[in-house]
Protein backbone atom coordinates (compact mmCIF):
# COMPACT_ATOMS: atom_id res chain seq x y z
CA UNK A 1 0.00 0.00 0.00
CA UNK A 2 2.89 2.33 0.83
CA UNK A 3 4.48 1.71 -2.58
CA UNK A 4 1.14 2.25 -4.35
CA UNK A 5 0.62 5.55 -2.54
CA UNK A 6 4.10 6.70 -3.59
CA UNK A 7 3.46 5.69 -7.22
CA UNK A 8 0.10 7.48 -7.33
CA UNK A 9 1.65 10.59 -5.79
CA UNK A 10 4.53 10.63 -8.30
CA UNK A 11 2.02 10.40 -11.16
CA UNK A 12 -0.02 13.22 -9.60
CA UNK A 13 3.19 15.24 -9.35
CA UNK A 14 4.06 14.69 -13.01
CA UNK A 15 0.61 15.94 -14.03
CA UNK A 16 0.86 18.82 -11.57
CA UNK A 17 4.26 19.96 -12.87
CA UNK A 18 3.39 19.64 -16.55
CA UNK A 19 -0.05 21.28 -16.31
CA UNK A 20 1.29 24.16 -14.22
CA UNK A 21 3.75 24.96 -17.00
CA UNK A 22 1.20 24.68 -19.82
CA UNK A 23 -1.83 26.28 -18.17
CA UNK A 24 -1.58 26.54 -14.38
CA UNK A 25 -3.90 25.71 -11.51
CA UNK A 26 -2.92 22.06 -11.02
CA UNK A 27 -1.69 22.44 -7.45
CA UNK A 28 -4.98 20.91 -6.32
CA UNK A 29 -3.62 17.53 -7.48
CA UNK A 30 -1.05 17.60 -4.71
CA UNK A 31 -3.64 18.38 -2.07
CA UNK A 32 -5.91 15.61 -3.36
CA UNK A 33 -3.07 13.08 -3.26
CA UNK A 34 -2.01 14.07 0.26
CA UNK A 35 -5.50 14.15 1.74
CA UNK A 36 -7.12 11.20 -0.03
CA UNK A 37 -4.22 8.86 -0.84
CA UNK A 38 -2.09 9.45 2.26
CA UNK A 39 -4.86 10.55 4.64
CA UNK A 40 -2.91 13.62 5.76
CA UNK A 41 -4.69 16.34 7.70
CA UNK A 42 -4.77 19.74 6.04
CA UNK A 43 -2.20 21.03 8.55
CA UNK A 44 0.33 18.64 6.97
CA UNK A 45 -1.02 18.43 3.40
CA UNK A 46 -0.78 22.17 2.73
CA UNK A 47 2.83 22.67 3.95
CA UNK A 48 4.03 19.45 2.30
CA UNK A 49 3.06 20.75 -1.15
CA UNK A 50 5.77 23.44 -1.00
CA UNK A 51 8.53 20.91 -1.67
CA UNK A 52 6.88 20.16 -5.00
CA UNK A 53 6.58 23.91 -5.66
CA UNK A 54 10.36 24.23 -5.23
CA UNK A 55 10.85 21.38 -7.71
CA UNK A 56 8.42 22.90 -10.23
CA UNK A 57 10.16 26.28 -10.19
CA UNK A 58 13.67 24.81 -10.25
CA UNK A 59 13.12 22.32 -13.06
CA UNK A 60 11.13 24.80 -15.14
CA UNK A 61 14.11 27.16 -14.85
CA UNK A 62 16.54 24.39 -15.82
CA UNK A 63 14.36 23.43 -18.77
CA UNK A 64 14.35 26.98 -20.08
CA UNK A 65 18.10 27.21 -19.46
CA UNK A 66 18.74 24.05 -21.45
CA UNK A 67 16.58 25.40 -24.26
CA UNK A 68 18.79 28.49 -24.40
CA UNK A 69 16.43 30.91 -22.68
CA UNK A 70 17.69 33.00 -19.76
CA UNK A 71 15.50 35.04 -17.42
CA UNK A 72 16.61 38.68 -17.10
CA UNK A 73 18.17 39.95 -13.89
CA UNK A 74 15.00 41.84 -13.00
CA UNK A 75 13.17 38.50 -12.72
CA UNK A 76 15.35 37.63 -9.73
CA UNK A 77 14.58 41.02 -8.25
CA UNK A 78 10.89 40.26 -8.63
CA UNK A 79 11.52 36.91 -6.96
CA UNK A 80 13.15 38.61 -3.98
CA UNK A 81 10.18 40.96 -3.66
CA UNK A 82 7.94 37.89 -3.28
CA UNK A 83 9.91 36.48 -0.32
CA UNK A 84 8.41 38.66 2.48
CA UNK A 85 4.91 37.76 1.28
CA UNK A 86 5.79 34.06 1.24
CA UNK A 87 7.06 34.23 4.82
CA UNK A 88 3.89 36.00 5.98
CA UNK A 89 1.61 33.66 4.06
CA UNK A 90 3.32 30.59 5.49
CA UNK A 91 2.96 31.97 9.00
CA UNK A 92 -0.75 32.56 8.37
CA UNK A 93 -1.12 28.99 7.08
CA UNK A 94 0.34 27.71 10.35
CA UNK A 95 -1.67 29.97 12.63
CA UNK A 96 -5.11 30.27 11.02
CA UNK A 97 -7.78 27.55 11.35
CA UNK A 98 -8.48 25.10 8.52
CA UNK A 99 -11.84 26.79 7.84
CA UNK A 100 -10.08 29.99 6.75
CA UNK A 101 -7.79 28.06 4.40
CA UNK A 102 -10.65 26.07 2.86
CA UNK A 103 -12.77 29.19 2.42
CA UNK A 104 -9.92 31.03 0.71
CA UNK A 105 -9.13 27.99 -1.44
CA UNK A 106 -12.79 27.72 -2.46
CA UNK A 107 -12.77 31.37 -3.57
CA UNK A 108 -9.51 30.76 -5.44
CA UNK A 109 -11.01 27.74 -7.19
CA UNK A 110 -14.04 29.78 -8.26
CA UNK A 111 -11.67 32.39 -9.73
CA UNK A 112 -9.66 29.62 -11.40
CA UNK A 113 -12.79 28.10 -12.93
CA UNK A 114 -13.93 31.48 -14.23
CA UNK A 115 -10.49 32.14 -15.75
CA UNK A 116 -10.33 28.71 -17.41
CA UNK A 117 -13.90 28.93 -18.76
CA UNK A 118 -13.05 32.29 -20.34
CA UNK A 119 -10.09 30.53 -21.97
CA UNK A 120 -7.47 33.23 -21.51
CA UNK A 121 -5.98 35.45 -18.84
CA UNK A 122 -6.92 39.10 -19.14
CA UNK A 123 -3.73 41.07 -18.61
CA UNK A 124 -5.01 44.47 -19.75
CA UNK A 125 -5.18 45.67 -16.16
CA UNK A 126 -1.73 44.40 -15.18
CA UNK A 127 0.14 46.90 -12.99
CA UNK A 128 2.33 49.54 -14.64
CA UNK A 129 3.72 51.60 -11.74
CA UNK A 130 6.88 50.23 -10.12
CA UNK A 131 5.35 50.22 -6.65
CA UNK A 132 2.30 48.34 -7.93
CA UNK A 133 4.61 45.78 -9.54
CA UNK A 134 6.44 45.36 -6.22
CA UNK A 135 3.13 44.97 -4.39
CA UNK A 136 2.05 42.41 -6.97
CA UNK A 137 5.18 40.36 -6.34
CA UNK A 138 4.47 40.52 -2.59
CA UNK A 139 0.96 39.20 -3.29
CA UNK A 140 2.41 36.32 -5.35
CA UNK A 141 4.55 35.36 -2.37
CA UNK A 142 1.67 35.77 0.08
CA UNK A 143 -0.47 33.45 -2.00
CA UNK A 144 2.36 30.91 -2.38
CA UNK A 145 2.95 30.87 1.36
CA UNK A 146 -0.69 30.54 2.35
CA UNK A 147 -2.31 28.26 -0.21
CA UNK A 148 0.04 27.70 -3.21
CA UNK A 149 -2.78 26.49 -5.50
CA UNK A 150 -3.10 28.95 -8.39
CA UNK A 151 0.18 30.76 -7.73
CA UNK A 152 1.12 30.44 -11.40
CA UNK A 153 -2.06 32.22 -12.48
CA UNK A 154 -1.50 35.02 -9.96
CA UNK A 155 2.10 35.36 -11.16
CA UNK A 156 0.99 35.52 -14.79
CA UNK A 157 -1.42 38.37 -14.03
CA UNK A 158 1.29 40.31 -12.19
CA UNK A 159 4.16 39.70 -14.61
CA UNK A 160 2.41 39.80 -17.99
CA UNK A 161 2.63 43.57 -18.49
CA UNK A 162 6.29 43.67 -17.46
CA UNK A 163 7.17 41.19 -20.21
CA UNK A 164 4.91 42.57 -22.94
CA UNK A 165 2.58 39.58 -22.63
CA UNK A 166 5.24 37.28 -24.11
CA UNK A 167 4.01 34.10 -22.41
CA UNK A 168 7.35 32.30 -22.73
CA UNK A 169 9.16 35.26 -21.12
CA UNK A 170 6.46 35.43 -18.44
CA UNK A 171 6.90 31.73 -17.65
CA UNK A 172 10.67 32.15 -17.40
CA UNK A 173 10.24 35.03 -14.96
CA UNK A 174 7.54 33.08 -13.15
CA UNK A 175 9.97 30.20 -12.57
CA UNK A 176 12.35 32.51 -10.67
CA UNK A 177 9.53 33.95 -8.54
CA UNK A 178 8.26 30.45 -7.77
CA UNK A 179 11.78 29.34 -6.78
CA UNK A 180 12.36 32.17 -4.31
CA UNK A 181 8.86 32.25 -2.81
CA UNK A 182 8.53 28.48 -2.50
CA UNK A 183 11.97 28.19 -0.88
CA UNK A 184 11.00 30.84 1.67
CA UNK A 185 7.67 29.13 2.32
CA UNK A 186 9.22 25.65 2.54
CA UNK A 187 11.87 26.89 4.97
CA UNK A 188 9.14 28.24 7.25
CA UNK A 189 7.27 24.94 7.23
CA UNK A 190 10.46 22.91 7.73
CA UNK A 191 11.32 25.04 10.77
CA UNK A 192 7.82 24.38 12.12
CA UNK A 193 8.21 20.61 11.49
CA UNK A 194 5.00 20.65 9.43
CA UNK A 195 6.08 18.62 6.39
CA UNK A 196 5.31 14.94 5.81
CA UNK A 197 8.52 14.10 4.00
CA UNK A 198 7.78 10.81 2.20
CA UNK A 199 4.65 12.04 0.36
CA UNK A 200 6.23 15.47 -0.10
CA UNK A 201 9.31 14.04 -1.81
CA UNK A 202 7.21 11.68 -3.95
CA UNK A 203 5.13 14.60 -5.20
CA UNK A 204 8.25 16.72 -5.75
CA UNK A 205 9.95 14.02 -7.86
CA UNK A 206 6.95 13.79 -10.16
CA UNK A 207 6.45 17.57 -10.25
CA UNK A 208 10.08 18.15 -11.20
CA UNK A 209 9.87 15.65 -14.05
CA UNK A 210 6.62 17.09 -15.36
CA UNK A 211 7.80 20.67 -15.06
CA UNK A 212 11.14 20.04 -16.80
CA UNK A 213 9.46 18.23 -19.69
CA UNK A 214 6.76 20.85 -20.17
CA UNK A 215 9.24 23.73 -20.18
CA UNK A 216 10.58 22.47 -23.54
CA UNK A 217 7.21 22.88 -25.24
CA UNK A 218 5.29 25.90 -26.32
CA UNK A 219 3.12 27.12 -23.49
CA UNK A 220 0.16 27.13 -25.88
CA UNK A 221 0.53 23.57 -27.12
CA UNK A 222 -2.28 21.37 -25.90
CA UNK A 223 -3.73 24.13 -23.75
CA UNK A 224 -7.37 23.47 -24.74
CA UNK A 225 -7.22 19.81 -23.66
CA UNK A 226 -5.35 20.68 -20.48
CA UNK A 227 -7.91 23.39 -19.69
CA UNK A 228 -10.72 20.82 -19.69
CA UNK A 229 -8.79 18.66 -17.23
CA UNK A 230 -8.17 21.63 -14.94
CA UNK A 231 -11.84 22.63 -15.01
CA UNK A 232 -12.90 19.09 -14.03
CA UNK A 233 -10.31 18.82 -11.23
CA UNK A 234 -11.01 22.31 -9.91
CA UNK A 235 -14.78 21.71 -9.90
CA UNK A 236 -14.41 18.46 -7.96
CA UNK A 237 -11.98 20.05 -5.52
CA UNK A 238 -14.31 23.01 -5.03
CA UNK A 239 -17.14 20.63 -4.14
CA UNK A 240 -14.84 18.89 -1.65
CA UNK A 241 -13.86 22.20 -0.03
CA UNK A 242 -17.52 23.23 0.24
CA UNK A 243 -18.30 19.85 1.83
CA UNK A 244 -15.48 20.31 4.36
CA UNK A 245 -16.60 23.87 5.12
CA UNK A 246 -20.19 22.71 5.75
CA UNK A 247 -18.97 19.92 8.00
CA UNK A 248 -16.88 22.39 9.98
CA UNK A 249 -19.80 24.78 10.37
CA UNK A 250 -22.27 22.08 11.39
Amino acid sequence: MHELAIAVTVVAGIAMGAINNVAGGAGVLGLLAFEHVWGLPLSAANPSSRIAAVAIGTFAFLGFWRAGRRPPLRAWGQGLLAVPGALLGSRLALDLPDLVFRSYLALMLVALLLQQVRGRTDTSAAPRAAWLGALGCFVIGLHMGFVQVGTGLVATLVLAKAYDRDLVAVNMAKSTVVITSSLASAATFVAADSIAWIPAIALAVGAGLGSYSASHWSVAKGSAAVRRVIIAIAALTLLEQVRQILLALW
